[in-house]
């Protein structure tokens, strides 16, 4: 006679025998795994939820328990394959009547968790990640309990005075994305979902909490009285419909969580997902970009992606592009701020950088912002002194006068170019100086702002002086400190003698560089000398009562008299 092990009795067995399924064991015995596991959950859960636990460790402790019980629900058999068992008309509806309770339970418990905290909507984005991973656990009957529980917490919210909700951007990134899913009834329970988060999102916007109309119905969510009249018809495979939606509701924290979720899905080994998520990206940013926060973040996580792999590539690209459009500056700032020399893939991210002519200026006024820092100098807030310093980090002039050599030649940037020629021209020079004093490797000692002096020249048709300046074996010798003086005097004397069209702007902004507040002492003796020499050109013939040659010289009698070391200068002249 066998005897039984009384350690092998475990507590589905003991359920067995006193639940009246149990002679169905054999035929659905994970139905019955899941029953009890769901049941023992459930206790746990709930004690948890009501003990004083720090919120992270109670929240992480009950994930791990909710991922223990989705396990056991998506393992489970669907109500189609238990009826193919062939069990009679009785046992079937006493299988059917545990399933739906086996559903139920794990609702309760996600509808008890999320009543007490919204932050716990984060589970629901958990469970989306994990059938994402595993296309098995994508299923309609968890989709359904999805659903209902986002339902619920809309009608909750509605009689909220404010509504905090940190995670519907991510879980708004997962549903956009099953919108477009190929089983239909996983799009249609999606879309559902989509509408039903979208209106607690609503309800975080001050119109929503205060009962303010809203004179915008594209934008207003109204919540229907049945599913059936919810149907989200526009958020089926219309992934511009969700981009528009979504960009307009979220507000910016909860979008730049839906962007960087996307962003994140472009690197997905399924390839329909990556390629979802490029759409819907791209949509986003066209429409809402101006709203995304977080834009470094954004940027040098694209870099760090484009480094590792060339996988959605373009997209990636058109993202920094679209970026730019409605935040140079940060982006801008972003692109600066690695090693220099910069590799293929920097550069490939400033050329997408500057492909639309719109924000050439905005992007042209933040490189000559960083141009205006010298090299390897850093302000010391102890001492309020000046170090140099080779780190990487502290040579965004560097990586800037690299980054014009890319901008400066592309047709988009042919009118800015003209615009801030005196600016750039100037700029570049005092850079060349700078670069001059730096001691740096041979390997690191790259003439970046002079190779950007040579294209600004060619760019602003200038070509001509770039020619003598060669002949001259100018480039050659202007990296040299020694002879630096000479070269602003002689790359003066050339563009003057070739009467550039540039002048007039040009001479403005040197008048306005010599009375301006006060810089660095090697600024003012290129500026004397530049003056000095363009000042010979005959200024009545520019038309131009501004450049009047009497009334110009008068304005710049003082700067003979001042305290520069421009004694190498002067003997040249003489």
């Amino acid at each position: 006679m066998l005897t039984r092990n009384p350690k092998a009795m475990s507590s589905l067995q003991i359920l067995q025998y006193s639940v009246k399924w149990h002679h169905m064991a054999h035929k659905v015995s994970s139905l019955l795994d899941a029953y009890s596991g769901l049941l023992s959950n459930e206790s746990v859960i709930l004690a948890v939820n009501s003990s004083f636990v720090d919120p992270l460790l109670q929240f992480e402790s009950q994930l791990k328990i909710i991922e223990s019980s989705f396990r056991m629900l998506v393992v489970m058999p669907s109500l189609d394959k238990i009826k193919e068992m062939g069990s009679s008309n009785e046992d079937f509806e006493d299988m059917e009547n545990l399933h739906h309770n086996i559903l139920n339970i794990y609702e309760n418990i996600l509808l008890t968790l999320v009543s007490k905290d919204l932050y716990k909507l984060q589970i629901l984005k958990e469970m989306l990640v994990w059938m994402s991973k595993d296309s098995s656990y994508l299923q309609d009957r968890i989709m359904v309990i999805i659903n209902k529980v986002l339902r619920c917490t809309v009608r909750k919210v509605r009689k909220y005075t404010s509504v905090d909700a940190p995670c519907l951007g991510l879980l708004a990134a997962e549903l956009s994305l099953l919108c477009s899913h190929e089983d239909p009834s996983i799009v249609q329970q999606a879309s559902l979902g989509m509408c039903h988060l979208l209106y607690i999102a609503q309800c975080q916007n001050a119109d929503i909490r205060t009962n303010k109309p809203t004179n915008d119905k594209s934008y207003s969510l109204q919540f229907p009285s049945s599913d059936v009249e919810f149907l989200p018809k526009e958020f089926q495979q219309d992934k511009s419909k969700i981009a528009q939606r979504v960009g307009q509701t979220l507000l910016p924290s909860l979008l730049t969580d839906f962007v960087w979720s996307l962003l994140m899905k472009l690197s997905s080994p399924d390839d329909k997902i990556a390629s979802d998520a490029a759409s819907i990206l791209k949509f986003t940013l066209e429409f809402h970009a101006k709203k995304v926060t977080m834009v470094t973040k954004i940027v040098d996580a694209i870099y760090r992606q484009l480094c590792d792999n060339n996988c959605m590539k373009d997209v990636m690209l058109r993202v920094i592009t679209l970026l730019t459009c409605t935040s140079p500056k940060k982006v801008i700032f972003q692109l600066m701020d690695y090693s220099v020399p910069a590799d293929d893939t920097l550069i490939q991210m400033w050329q997408a950088a500057g492909s639309e002519a719109s924000v050439a200026p905005h992007v042209l006024k933040t490189i000559l912002l960083i141009l205006k820092g010298k090299p390897g100098e850093m302000e010391d807030t102890l001492t309020q002194g000046k170090r140099f310093s080779l780190d990487v980090t502290n040579l965004m002039p560097l990586a800037a006068s690299q980054a014009l050599c890319t901008f400066l030649p592309l047709g988009s940037y042919k009118k800015a170019v003209a615009q801030f020629f005196p600016q750039l021209l100037m700029t570049l020079m005092f850079q060349v100086f700078y670069s001059s004093e730096l001691k740096l490797t041979p390997r690191d000692n790259a003439l970046y702002a002079q190779d950007a002096l040579r294209v600004l020249l060619n760019c602003s048709g200038l070509q001509q002086v770039d020619i003598t300046l060669t002949k001259e074996n100018f480039w050659d010798q202007l990296s040299e400190e020694l002879c630096y003086c000479y070269g602003v005097y002689f790359i003066a004397k050339t563009l003057s003698e070739y009467n550039f069209p540039q002048f007039p702007e040009t001479l403005r902004y040197l008048y306005k560089l010599s009375v301006e507040g006060p810089r660095r002492s090697e600024d003012t003796v290129i500026v004397v000398i530049f003056l000095t020499e363009v000042s010979f050109v005959d200024c009545e013939q520019l038309c131009s009562p501004f450049l009047f040659l009497p009334k110009f010289k008068s304005k710049f009698q003082f700067l003979i008299f001042l305290p520069l070391n421009v004694g190498p200068y002067q003997d040249l002249r003489s």
